[in-house]
């Protein structure tokens, strides 16, 4: 995120130096495919990039398709690029207290992570909110929200006078009010004190589009938070999303080749030995779903973390049961309590 280039170039030369090593960064909007490339060509080492940019985004179509074109030429050239793709919605969970998903908007620079009075003075001041509606009318690359008030839902109202607006979306609410969107959001978490429970799908939503980045070449199934931002969002259970919805509900691939997108093909690309299938000799990590019901719920809000503090979490459905290294460790409904746990961390790699 913040490296000098020199600093990442003498880190992917120790790769080059000892003909071993995989590469993944967190991209952002300075570190492109081309110069992964240039990576790749310096070590003779694959090279994974992870970026909110190859999500789809419906503002920007033509962008992550581009980014993964730029891949599959260096790819054409001999040098492994690849990027890493969610088959799920970027959505957060948030209140105008950490409204993260605007941080990335100039009108946030002064205020992101600032207390409730700051922010209360800053939501409060047309000024602000006429900064912030110019942000959303000319949005920067590597911006999360475009303004789509019509994919930000009410999901808890802080205050038993607003219930009627819960499963609402700020755009409807607005609407109904005759004001507009950015007003309205603002005027709402002023007053429930910043605690308005709100839910933004904000990229990665036309399903058409999405499809076309899953199935490119350049692409590896695997981008996850997973716990990460745990209070906003929970990308754990992509894979049974993968199969339920891209598999399952939408036909975009095949079984047989849903799991092979799952299991051998991130295990090659990542140089996993004896991974990603089952074979004589391989590790038995195993998956036993019903194709039928197989995915994810919604996501859940659960009050579990120290000093009653709230994450999101999601639960599996189809799944009778998993196994590592050949012992059951979840038997469909609970983790199997062991004495000794057959995992172990991965420390070593055909790379």
């Amino acid at each position: 995120t913040v490296a000098e280039e020199g600093e990442l170039t003498d880190l992917v030369d120790v790769f080059g130096r000892h003909g071993r090593g995989i590469c993944q960064i967190a991209t952002g909007t300075r570190i492109t495919a081309p110069m992964l490339e240039d990576f790749a060509r310096r070590s003779g080492r694959p090279m994974f990039m992870t970026s909110s940019l190859t999500m789809y985004n419906e503002a920007l179509p033509g962008q992550a398709a581009e980014i993964l074109d730029e891949c599959q030429a260096a790819r054409d050239r001999g040098h492994e690029v690849h990027a890493q793709i969610t088959c799920q919605p970027l959505a957060f969970d948030f209140t105008p207290a950490n409204a993260y998903p605007f941080y990335s908007h100039d009108a946030f620079a002064e205020i992101k992570g600032a207390g409730p009075e700051v922010l209360k003075k800053a939501f409060a001041d047309d000024g602000f909110r006429d900064r912030f509606r110019d942000d959303l009318a000319t949005p920067k690359p590597g911006t999360l929200f475009f303004g789509a008030w019509d994919r930000v839902e009410i999901v808890a109202p802080a205050h038993q006078s607003n219930a009627d607006l819960a499963n609402r979306t700020v755009a409807e609410a607005a609407a109904d009010q005759g004001v507009d969107p950015v007003d309205f959001f603002f005027d709402l978490g002023l007053e429930e004190d910043l605690q308005t429970a709100v839910v933004a799908r904000l990229l990665n939503v036309e399903e058409d589009g999405v499809a076309s980045l899953l199935k490119h070449p350049a692409s590896v199934i695997g981008l996850s938070d997973a716990g990460a931002h745990l209070i906003y969002m929970c990308d754990a259970g992509f894979g049974l999303h993968f199969l339920g919805h891209w598999v399952r509900e939408r036909g975009d691939f095949g079984l047989v080749e849903g799991v092979r997108r799952l299991t051998s093909h991130p295990a090659d690309l990542y140089r996993i030995p004896d991974r990603g299938r089952i074979a004589p000799g391989a590790w038995a990590d195993m998956l036993l779903f019903d194709p039928e019901t197989v995915g994810i719920s919604p996501p859940k809000r659960v009050a579990d973390l120290p000093a009653g503090g709230t994450r999101t979490i999601r639960q599996p459905s189809g799944v009778a049961g998993v196994w590592v290294n050949g012992v059951n460790v979840f038997d469909g409904q609970d983790y199997i309590d062991l004495e000794s746990p057959p995992g172990h961390v991965l420390d070593h790699f055909d790379a």
